[in-house]
C-alpha cells in the first residue's frame, strides 16, 4: 500500500495541503480558507471541523485513505502559546493523526528554505513572528502575539507608524516628509480632521496597501522620515531573531563558512524595494548574537517544509540532500499555483 507525506500550511487567510508520496513524489495539492481557531468563532472545534472537511476532500480525490500518511507537518496560524499548541494537537489527534510535527507557520519556511533543516524563519507580512529550530529539534517562537511581545513589524504596524508621524508633523511638531501630500491625498484628509483619521481603524485598514507603498517609495528616494520607520522594523525583528538564537543551541553553526540561516517570509521583505530594512536587521541580529547569520528568501511554498518535515519526523534523521532536490524541483511554483486551486 502507498504511504504518503502531508504538508499543512495553514495561514489567518489560507491554507494549503500538500501531498506527497513518501518517496519524494508530487501528488496533489489543495487550497481553501484558513483553518486557524482564532478565526472561528467555535475556536478550536470549528477548526478541527474545518481541518477535518477539507482533508476528507483532498484524500478521497486521490483515493487515499488517512492511515496512508505516514507522516505530516502542521504549520498552523495561532499556535503560538504553549496552551494552543497541546489543543491543536489534540485536535490533530482526534481527525486522525498520529506521526506528526506541528508548530506555528513560520516553522515551515525554515524546513523549505534550509538545506540542513535548521535555523531561524523571520515573517515581516501582514504580522511579524520569530520561530526557530535548533539541531536538536527544540523550536523557539519568539512574538507573534502582538506590541508587548515586540511585535513591531508587518504591514499594519508599518502603515500605523506612517500615519503616526503624519499626526505628529501637524500636532507634535514632527518632521516633514515627501509622503505627507500623497497621504493627505489618498485618505482625502486635511490637517482639521487628523483626529478622527488616526481613530479610523477601517479606513486605515481599507489603505494599508497604499499606505506602505506611498511610505516604501519614499525610502528608496532617501526620506529620513520614511527610511527610519523601514530601518525601525528591521531593529526590532533583528532583535527578536538575536534574541532567538540566544536561547538556542546552534552547535557548529554561526560562523563564516557555517552560518545561521534565517529565512525570510512575507510580503514586506519580498515586495518592499526599500534595502535598508533587511540591512538593518542584518546588522542588528548578527551584531547582537555575535554568529554570522545568512539570509535566505523563500523561493519554494511554505507547504513544501511541511512535507519535509515530516520526513524527518518519519525517519527520525535529517532529509538528505538528494531527497530535498527531488521534492523541491517537482513542486515547481507554476505547477502548484495550478493545482492548488483545483476544487
Amino acid at each position: 500500500m502507498q504511504k504518503y507525506f502531508l504538508g499543512v500550511d495553514g495561514g489567518n487567510t489560507k491554507t494549503d495541503y500538500l501531498l506527497c508520496t513518501i518517496e519524494g513524489d508530487f501528488v496533489d495539492v489543495y487550497r481553501t480558507g484558513t483553518c486557524s481557531h482564532e478565526r472561528f468563532e467555535s475556536g478550536y472545534d470549528g477548526m478541527e471541523q474545518e481541518m477535518g472537511k477539507q482533508l476528507s476532500h483532498l484524500l478521497s480525490r486521490n483515493g487515499i485513505t488517512i492511515d496512508q500518511i505516514a507522516s505530516a507537518g502542521f504549520g498552523l496560524a495561532g499556535a503560538d502559546l504553549p496552551s494552543q499548541i497541546v489543543e491543536l494537537k489534540k485536535r490533530v489527534e482526534k481527525i486522525g493523526f498520529t506521526c506528526y510535527g506541528l508548530s506555528n507557520d513560520g516553522i515551515l519556511g525554515i524546513k523549505a528554505a534550509s538545506d540542513s533543516g535548521v535555523g531561524l524563519c523571520a515573517v515581516n507580512g501582514t504580522g511579524t513572528v520569530i520561530v526557530g529550530i535548533d539541531e536538536k529539534g527544540d523550536i523557539l517562537q519568539v512574538g507573534g502575539v502582538g506590541p508587548l511581545s515586540g511585535d513591531h513589524a508587518g504591514g499594519g504596524f508599518i502603515s500605523r507608524q506612517i500615519v503616526s508621524v503624519l499626526y505628529d508633523f501637524y500636532y507634535r511638531f514632527g518632521e516633514d516628509s515627501v509622503m505627507f501630500p500623497q497621504l493627505m491625498d489618498l485618505l482625502k484628509a486635511n490637517p482639521a480632521d487628523m483626529l478622527t483619521l488616526v481613530s479610523d481603524s477601517d479606513l486605515l485598514s481599507k489603505h494599508t496597501i497604499n499606505i506602505i507603498q506611498i511610505g516604501s517609495n519614499a525610502a528608496v528616494a532617501g526620506d529620513a522620515v520614511a527610511k527610519g520607520i523601514f530601518d525601525n522594523v528591521g531593529l526590532s525583528i533583528g532583535r527578536s531573531a538575536a534574541g532567538c538564537i540566544r536561547s538556542l543551541s546552534f552547535e557548529g553553526l554561526g560562523t563564516a563558512q557555517a552560518p545561521i540561516d534565517i529565512v525570510l517570509v512575507g510580503s514586506i521583505w519580498h515586495e518592499i524595494p526599500y534595502k535598508g530594512m533587511q540591512a538593518t536587521f542584518m546588522q542588528t541580529v548578527q551584531g547582537l548574537s555575535g554568529q554570522h547569520c545568512r539570509p535566505i528568501i523563500l523561493q519554494s511554498p511554505s507547504a513544501t517544509g511541511g512535507v519535509l518535515w515530516a520526513k524527518e519526523i518519519a525517519d527520525g534523521i535529517p532529509v538528505t540532500a538528494d531527497y530535498r532536490k527531488k521534492l523541491l524541483d517537482a513542486i515547481t511554483m507554476e505547477k502548484y499555483e495550478a493545482l492548488a486551486f483545483k476544487k
